[in-house]
């Protein structure tokens, strides 16, 4: 047990501070500020903001009236002499009344920050912000479930992709090197099995990952446009718009290619493993180890393309934090998605194989039990990695809706990790025995890792939640 608490107080502490503190452009200055009362209008309107941002449309930044009609003579631009500041000329001689500044604008890390304030000139009153019209919608919020569902199916579909060739190369190889001891129509089924299951998951979790980059695509531009998400799919130009002129598109369409890349490299590798009708034999059941390392490299461009384009991109050091946080990534999808493909190993392969099905499962599991201890490591030294970088004060963890959603992260991350302890020590029981494991014995274990599948994925949603979130500054 004291071992057990020292993993989960690790893992606390990485979590607790590994999201960025400083992620998302906050306004630092107004002018004319926040509620100002003037005798005569502004020439201009400025806003200043904490990192560079961007306008998509000319619209994004505006000055309307009580009524909402514009008071601008020019369009909102991004100030050529400092990319914080975006500004709109405004009418000269403005007469009595409440004026609102509206804005909608991209950060560095591809969030959408809405905001309005609001100034009177004269002895008019001052009203509330006036946020209908045109130029007055918002469109899903980052932490939406529009917003989240999206960034779920795209964790999903990436990790996925990265779990599987993982397991090709550093489970399911060593499961037959050197090749078990079993009846050859046992080896051949399962071998035969495996090859047919890894391609089908391939192409499910390929389309997951398209799926979800589609959908991250039109959310984001319906964010970004201030529109419906129906209303961004009507409107192709938009979806194009923050596509080309956005760091998010830019980042997006890398992460794109290198998924058609792996698509490509996946599809000569089909073609080169059914070539025949005959199974693979021992030395290729796991692929081969060099295109494996060859499809493995665009997997983790994508997946450091989600790193490249989050909070750890705005932080301090970015050159140090977005590869540790695109390691935080890599190792959550070695371990959440190794376990779920071994679960199903062990839940099929003794039913077409049988008790050489149960043996070539149990040493996939024992050597995945082996591996996920130093992915969960991975996973606190990374955190603690982002911790330096990007570390806020303990209390927001209970003061903020932020800080809440990691509690609830780690606290779903801990049961995890009470469960994987479960089985590794019923793994390290079975390492002492001889001969394959008994039924009962991998229905125990498939029965605690299917739980800790359904609590992984949720803390996968618990990411793409926190992505959206506004952390802590500090």
């Amino acid at each position: 047990m004291t071992s057990l608490a020292g993993v989960v107080c690790a893992v606390v502490a990485a979590l607790a501070f590994a999201p960025g503190a400083m992620a998302h452009a906050l306004v630092e200055q107004i002018s004319p500020a926040d509620r100002a009362r003037l005798d005569a209008g502004p020439a201009r309107v400025e806003v200043r903001f904490s990192e560079p941002v961007q306008l998509l449309q000319q619209s994004d930044l505006g000055v309307v009236d009580s009524s909402g009609q514009p008071v601008t003579t020019g369009p909102g631009t991004v100030q050529r002499a400092d990319a914080a500041v975006i500004e709109v000329p405004v009418r000269p001689r403005l007469p009595s009344g409440s004026y609102t500044v509206r804005w909608r604008v991209v950060s560095s890390d591809g969030h959408i920050i809405p905001g309005a304030s609001v100034f009177t000139v004269g002895d008019a009153a001052l009203t509330a912000p006036y946020l209908g019209g045109p130029g007055g919608g918002t469109g899903p919020s980052e932490t939406s479930a529009w917003s989240v569902s999206a960034r779920w199916l795209e964790l999903v579909g990436i990790g996925g992709l990265l779990a599987l060739l993982l397991f090709r190369v550093l489970v399911w190889r060593s499961a037959w090197r050197p090749p078990p001891a079993m009846p050859p129509d046992e080896s051949t089924a399962a071998r035969a099995w495996a090859r047919d299951a890894w391609w089908i998951g391939f192409g499910a979790l390929a389309l997951v990952a398209l799926v979800g980059e589609a959908a991250v695509l039109v959310v984001k531009s319906a964010a970004s446009m201030g529109t419906s998400v129906w209303g961004a799919l009507a409107d192709p130009a938009g979806i194009v718009r923050v596509l080309a002129d956005t760091r998010f598109g830019d980042l997006l369409q890398v992460r794109t290619l290198a998924l058609f890349v792996l698509f490509a490299l996946g599809v000569w590798r089909f073609l080169v493993e059914y070539r025949s009708d005959d199974p693979p034999d021992a030395a290729t059941a796991d692929g081969g180890l060099g295109p494996m390392l060859l499809m493995l490299a665009p997997a983790v461009v994508a997946i450091g393309s989600l790193s490249a384009q989050g909070h750890a991109s705005t932080s301090a050091m970015p050159w140090l934090q977005v590869p540790v946080d695109t390691l935080h990534a890599a190792a959550a999808s070695a371990w959440v998605g190794g376990l779920a493909i071994t679960t199903v190993y062990l839940l099929r392969l003794p039913r077409v194989a049988g008790a050489g099905g149960r043996l070539v499962g149990g040493l996939a599991l024992a050597r995945f039990s082996a591996l996920a201890v130093i992915a969960v490591a991975l996973l606190v030294l990374s955190g603690v990695g982002r911790a330096v970088g990007e570390m806020t004060s303990p209390a927001d963890l209970w003061q903020t809706s932020y800080g809440w959603t990691i509690l609830v992260k780690v606290g779903l991350l801990a049961v995890a990790i009470v469960l994987a302890l479960r089985a590794r020590r019923v793994v390290s029981a079975l390492r002492r025995q001889a001969g394959p494991p008994n039924t009962a014995t991998l229905a125990l274990v498939r029965r605690n890792a299917w739980v800790e599948v359904g609590l992984t994925l949720v803390i996968v949603a618990a990411s793409a939640l926190l992505v959206g979130q506004v952390p802590p500054v500090s």
